[in-house]
């Protein structure tokens, strides 16, 4: 169960399928991922220099942004120079064993693994080449500037053209806090936005590609000047002015939880409907998913987002709550709303991706008044269920053969009978023995799958694991009155992914529901964006939702809102 309205997620509770999660701020330099002899691997490298001084047309001194290349991959780097050595992080603290700059040559080593950079600079870029002993990759940087984050945030929310288009710009304040996200609704492109100065960003040909560039936004006044190469109508430039919705924090308890978030406020009056953003896996904090939130209080919804508990400004402990748990906090939520009065309280929903997939219409069946649920990348079968088709797929991919995926299958399925019976010493005596060929095996541990486990029968892991990842979803299916909107992506886990879909419209259609519709993106991912099918796991590159797919909850929402409203006349 991956997570990703943040980049990939791993694992169903502890682990989320967003890519690292890494904080940056005025002391942040580079981060790069770590080369080895299998290509570049996952590891992130926070390079850490001294405060720059005034730069020169070929001072390497300052902020940079770029890509490296190997075959088949790019990654994301990130620097801030000085002319002088310091200190790197990846996330241990670590020397930068050298900075030179020789006339326009450039060179950077990281002793520590062997790491060289050399390059050209040519006033505000530098090209050059980056190898560690067997791997090598171009890399391609780019000047940029710091910009305060009381800036980046004043420039927050949706924008609209003259012709009815949107763009909704977003940040995230535990992934990349000091960038800017822009998303254009109807087509679905998506891109990380990089200043040169306070008032002006550039982004490149995909989601973290800088260079060259296709997109710059001007903020001025109440509005964003853009100029986008790839749209025809505005190559020349549009102006879309800034919607006036406005930004309420709030807290609201669940028991003895106290719950921390944001209220996105549209500017209509009167009674208006509401809808409450559920969580990711691991310790999220609030989000409105690309700038989705920012959408629907543009349409006219009020959206609140808070942080999970045990995270951010909210209390409690996320690693000791059930599902039930997580969505009786989303209920809390609802009935927030429900008692303030700019918000009708026949007409609140609930939205989550990933492992909110499962929480939002478990809030919806807990909470009498739901007016609809949204499901995103989960929700059919349980968590358990879900992993076996996602560890199958990514050891496929992977190219293991036949009796090794065979071999991982059963493993995990034996470690889920410890999960359920925790008592039975004959499930855990095939386990132990298992376990000692199997954590030997090349697949124990496969990154990304759930195909591990603990060597001692009181580790807190099986009471953690226990809380959710046996969860059915089927009882919440049936006794739920709301109306289901469950999208997903095919190239998340194919198999697992035509089982989920099954499953839900079989349970909906035997209970004689005809208020859901189940929407499947060929080309999306766990996350939704769209994916090379030779490479879903690539990141960087990524270009777009689908087209629509931001129109498509929100229509359906509205649609929905709008078949209930003669009932309660």
């Amino acid at each position: 169960m991956q997570d990703s309205a943040k980049p990939h997620v791993l694992s169903c509770e502890d682990s989320s399928r967003r890519s690292n999660n890494f904080r940056t701020g005025s002391t942040i330099l580079m981060v790069m991922k770590h080369l080895h002899p299998a290509g570049l691997a996952a590891v992130l490298l926070i390079l850490f220099f001294a405060p720059s001084s005034a730069q020169t047309p070929t001072s390497i001194q300052g902020e940079w942004v770029g890509n490296s290349d190997s075959p088949g991959r790019s990654e994301f780097l990130r620097l801030s120079l000085t002319e002088n050595a310091g200190e790197f992080r990846r996330p241990a603290i670590g020397k930068l064993s050298l900075v030179r700059l020789e006339g326009s040559r450039v060179r950077f080593e990281v002793s520590s693994i062997k790491l060289v950079m050399t390059g050209t600079i040519t006033g505000d870029e530098i090209d050059g080449d980056a190898e560690v002993p067997g791997t090598k990759a171009r890399f391609h940087l780019v000047r940029t500037v710091k910009v305060s984050p009381e800036i980046l945030a004043s420039y927050v929310g949706a924008y609209r053209f003259r012709n009815g288009d949107y763009l909704v710009i977003d940040r995230f304040a535990d992934y990349n806090p000091d960038i800017l996200f822009v998303t254009d609704v109807k087509s679905g492109e998506v891109r990380a936005l990089f200043p040169s100065s306070d008032t002006q960003f550039a982004g490149g040909s995909a989601l973290f590609v800088r260079s060259p560039t296709r997109q710059t936004l001007t903020f001025r006044g109440g509005g964003v000047y853009v100029i986008d190469l790839d749209r025809k109508d505005r190559q020349s430039g549009a102006l879309a002015t800034r919607v006036p919705i406005r930004q309420e924090e709030v807290t609201f308890k669940n028991g003895d939880v106290t719950l921390a978030g944001t209220l996105v406020i549209p500017p209509s009056k009167g009674k208006r409907p509401a809808l409450v953003f559920t969580h990711g896996s691991g310790p999220q904090l609030r989000e409105v998913m690309w700038g989705l939130g920012y959408l629907f209080a543009a349409r006219g919804f009020v959206v609140l987002s808070y942080d999970k508990r045990g995270a951010g400004k909210s209390t409690g402990n996320w690693r000791t709550s059930s599902f039930e748990d997580l969505a009786d906090d989303a209920v809390a939520a609802a009935k927030f709303l429900q008692s303030r009065t700019d918000i009708d309280p026949k007409q609140i929903g609930f939205w989550g991706l990933s492992q909110g997939g499962w929480i939002a219409p478990l809030a919806a069946s807990r909470f009498p008044d739901a007016a609809f649920a949204i499901a995103l990348s989960g929700g059919g079968l349980s968590p358990a269920e879900t992993e076996l088709f996602d560890t199958e797929y990514e050891l496929s991919k992977a190219g293991y053969a036949a009796n090794e995926i065979n071999d991982a299958l059963a493993f995990q399925r034996l470690k889920n009978d410890i999960i359920a019976s925790p008592s039975s010493n004959s499930k855990w005596e095939q386990y132990a023995k298992l376990r000692l060929t199997a954590k030997d095996a090349k697949w124990f541990r496969f990154q990304g799958v759930d195909i591990f486990g603990p060597e001692k029968r009181d580790d807190p892991f099986w009471t953690f694991m226990r809380r959710s990842y046996l969860y059915d979803p089927a009882p919440t299916l049936r006794a739920s009155k709301a109306p289901l909107l469950a999208i997903f992506g095919e190239l998340d886990t194919p198999e697992g992914v035509k089982a989920n879909v099954r499953a839900i419209r079989q349970i909906l259609d035997q209970a004689g529901r005809r208020d859901y519709l189940v929407k499947v993106y060929p080309s999306a991912v766990h996350n939704l964006m769209e994916a090379p099918r030779d490479n879903p796991n690539e990141y960087v590159r990524l270009k777009r939702f689908p087209p629509g797919f931001f129109e498509t909850m929100v229509d359906w929402t509205t649609t929905q809102l709008r078949r209930r409203a003669p009932a309660r006349r």
